[in-house]
């Protein structure tokens, strides 16, 4: 029984048509903006410019080159977008977020706090905090207290005695 060769078709071709296929993927990337199609244009053009060096590669190579490409480069690209999405920076995240910059920090009661609520004053500027449920409700920080700010929630920061 004869070989089947499947991308025999492939065998011979130009790598211009890979060449032209990165441009046709990378135009309709650019319409569609998911960068998805951007990987595959540079699988492309990966086999492209591995038919410029070896033009008698086979038409089985040619796919096989193109998927593994295309795995690998989306595979980075998806792993680079991610860490672009979320800032890359540990601030990056929270960039318009301004009191989820200050997690971590350490403020100064500035006034009493009542039922759990109060102000803490960071870098000069008053914020609404909230006491964590680790403190005593009876148990009310007074004024010059140091507090270290848990997490935020919108605007008011919740915080637990500094230590």
């Amino acid at each position: 029984m004869p070989a089947i060769d499947l991308f025999g078709f492939l065998d011979g071709t130009s790598a211009w048509w890979w060449v032209a296929l990165a441009l046709a993927l990378g135009a309709v990337e650019v319409v569609t903006f998911t960068y998805f199609l951007l990987w595959l244009s540079f699988a492309a053009l990966t086999v492209g410019g591995l038919l410029f060096l070896a033009p008698e590669t086979t038409g089985t190579t040619q796919v096989l080159t193109f998927a593994l490409s295309a795995l690998v480069y989306t595979v980075a690209g998806w792993a680079w977008l991610r860490a672009r999405r979320s800032g890359g920076a540990a601030d990056g995240g929270n960039l318009n977020r301004r009191a989820a910059q200050l997690v971590g920090r350490v403020g100064v009661v500035a006034g009493p706090f009542r039922a759990g609520v109060g102000t803490i004053e960071i870098d000069g500027v008053g914020w609404r905090a909230r006491l964590s449920g680790n403190l005593d409700r009876d148990a009310q920080p007074g004024p010059g207290s140091l507090m270290r700010v848990l997490a935020a929630e919108g605007t008011t920061l919740l915080v637990d005695i500094a230590g």
